[in-house]
C-alpha cells in the first residue's frame, strides 16, 4: 500500500515504540545499496524467460550493451558463452533460481564493467569461475567500481584474482550468503606459473558492508592491502579473521572506522603489516551474540 520508498521506522510512531526501535536498530536490509536504475543509452533487459541466453542474443549483448538487466529467468543458462564484452559497464541480475555462473568460463575482456548488483541468485556458485578465459591481459574487471551481492546463499566466491590490483574497485557490499568463505581468491588454475600473487591492491576502496557471512574467512584469499579505507561494517560473519592491510596513516587522515561484534574483533588474526591500532577504536554492533551459559534446563 505505501510502495517500496516507505521504510519501517517512517509507519512506526517514534514517540510511541522509540524503546523498541533503540533495541533493534536499523534493518541489515536497509544498508544495502538499491540496484542501478539509470539504465544507459544501449540497455538490454531479460526478464521471464525460459529461451537461451547465448542463442541469437549472443552478438548483440556483447558488443552493443552497456547496462544489462537480467531478472526472473527460469533456465540455468549462464550470460553468452564465448564472447567479448567491449562495452558492458553495468550488469544487474536478480531472481535467477537456477543460474549456477553468470560470467561462463570463455569470458573474455570485461574492460568497461564498472557495476555489479546482483540479488536472488539462489544456485550460483560464483560470478566467474577460476577458468574463465579472461585474465591479467585483457584488463578485465579493471574498471570495477561497486560490487553488491544479496541472498546468494550457494556462493563459494566472487571473483578470481588475475592481478596485483583492484584499481577501480570503491565499494564492496554482500548480505545473507551463507556458503560464501572469500570474496577474492587466487586464479592459479590455468596459469599456475605466471600467477605468484602475494598482495593484492585496493587504492580506492573506502567502504566495506558484509552481514550474515557466517563461514568467510576473510575477504581475499591472498593478502589484501585498501590504504584509503574509510568504514567497515560487519555483522554476523562468525568465521571473519582477517581485516584488509590499511597501515598508518598520518595526522590528517582518519583511521578508518568499525562495527564489528566484539567476538569477531577479539578473534581476529594481525600480521606485521596490519595491527588494531591503525583502525579506530571499533564500534560493537547492536546484533551482539552473547554467549550461552554451559548449564543444563533440567532438574
Amino acid at each position: 500500500m505505501y510502495g517500496d520508498q516507505v521504510s519501517l521506522p517512517q509507519l512506526v510512531q517514534a514517540d510511541r515504540y522509540s524503546d523498541v526501535q533503540s533495541m533493534v536498530g536499523d534493518a541489515p536490509m536497509q544498508d544495502f545499496p538499491k540496484p542501478p536504475t539509470n539504465n544507459l543509452d544501449r540497455h538490454i533487459e531479460i526478464a521471464e524467460g525460459r529461451h537461451a541466453l547465448d542463442s541469437g542474443l549472443g552478438d548483440v549483448m556483447t558488443r552493443f550493451a552497456e547496462s544489462l538487466h537480467v531478472h526472473d529467468f527460469l533456465t540455468s543458462a549462464c550470460l553468452p558463452n564465448g564472447y567479448s564484452w567491449l562495452v558492458l559497464k553495468q550488469c544487474r541480475m536478480e531472481r535467477c533460481p537456477k543460474l549456477g555462473e553468470v560470467f561462463p568460463l570463455e569470458t573474455y575482456e570485461l574492460k568497461e564493467l564498472e557495476t555489479f548488483w546482483a540479488s536472488d541468485l539462489l544456485m550460483a556458485c560464483w560470478i566467474c569461475s577460476k577458468g574463465a578465459y579472461c585474465n591479467f591481459n585483457d584488463g578485465s574487471f579493471r574498471k570495477l567500481q561497486h560490487l553488491r551481492l544479496r541472498s546468494c546463499p550457494r556462493l563459494q566466491f566472487v571473483l578470481p584474482v588475475w592481478v596485483d590490483s583492484f584499481p577501480s574497485l570503491e565499494t564492496l557490499h554482500i548480505i545473507r550468503c551463507g556458503d560464501l568463505r572469500h570474496v577474492f581468491v587466487q586464479n592459479d588454475k590455468w596459469y599456475p606459473e605466471e600467477i605468484s600473487i602475494q598482495v593484492v591492491a585496493f587504492p580506492k576502496l573506502t567502504t566495506i558492508h558484509l552481514h550474515d557471512l557466517p563461514v568467510l574467512q576473510q575477504i581475499c584469499e591472498v593478502k589484501m592491502v585498501a590504504p584509503n579505507l574509510k568504514t567497515i561494517k560487519i555483522r554476523g560473519c562468525w568465521g571473519l579473521r582477517r581485516l584488509p592491510v590499511v597501515g598508518p596513516r598520518s595526522r590528517d587522515m582518519k583511521k578508518p572506522t568499525v562495527e564489528i561484534e566484539k567476538d569477531v574483533w577479539d578473534a581476529l588474526e594481525w600480521d606485521g603489516g596490519a595491527a588494531p591500532g591503525h583502525f579506530e577504536a571499533p564500534v560493537h554492533s547492536r546484533y551482539y551474540k552473547k554467549k550461552l551459559p554451559r548449564v543444563s534446563v533440567l532438574r
